[in-house]
């Protein structure tokens, strides 16, 4: 099941504002209607906390995908900041495995490449989404 939450301007780094579960195009509509402008108005007042960001979740899988439109808010097609969260199996020193977060952030280009890697996500198809967001994260590192 896939669900999205919803980070304001003025709200704790780890605190979302649950909004139910979603499909594909029910987040592409909510990142469409969302109010970036005014959120990231808001947020150049404040100068203090997080950037508004959508969090698409997929519980069973433990995995997220936040979205923030970079810019003032205004253009919808352009940037997108994207933070990838999965909690992944770490070995320990006695070789007992842990979870534990992994969190990789990357910078979409356009919002062709935002809706490709929300795609990916929805259908569960983690290992193909992580090779897209690593390209993407290369790129931002200019190794790409």
């Amino acid at each position: 099941m896939l669900s999205y939450a919803i980070q304001k301007v003025g709200d704790d780094f780890q605190q979302t504002h649950p909004q139910g579960e979603t499909t594909l195009v029910g987040f592409m509509a909510a990142i469409d209607a969302h109010p970036w402008q005014e959120q990231h108005r808001e947020w150049n007042e404040q100068q203090d906390g997080p950037l508004p960001a959508l969090v698409l979740r997929h519980e069973a899988d433990q995995r997220e995908l936040w979205v923030t439109l970079l810019g003032d808010g205004t253009d919808r097609r352009g940037e997108y900041q994207l933070q990838s969260v999965a909690m992944r199996p770490r070995k320990s020193f006695f070789g007992k495995g842990k979870l534990e977060q992994d969190v990789a952030v990357f910078e979409t280009r356009d919002r062709g490449e935002l809706d490709r890697l929300c795609e990916l996500f929805c259908d569960g198809q983690y290992e193909a989404f992580d090779r897209e967001a690593g390209r993407m994260a290369a790129r931002e590192d200019g190794s790409d």
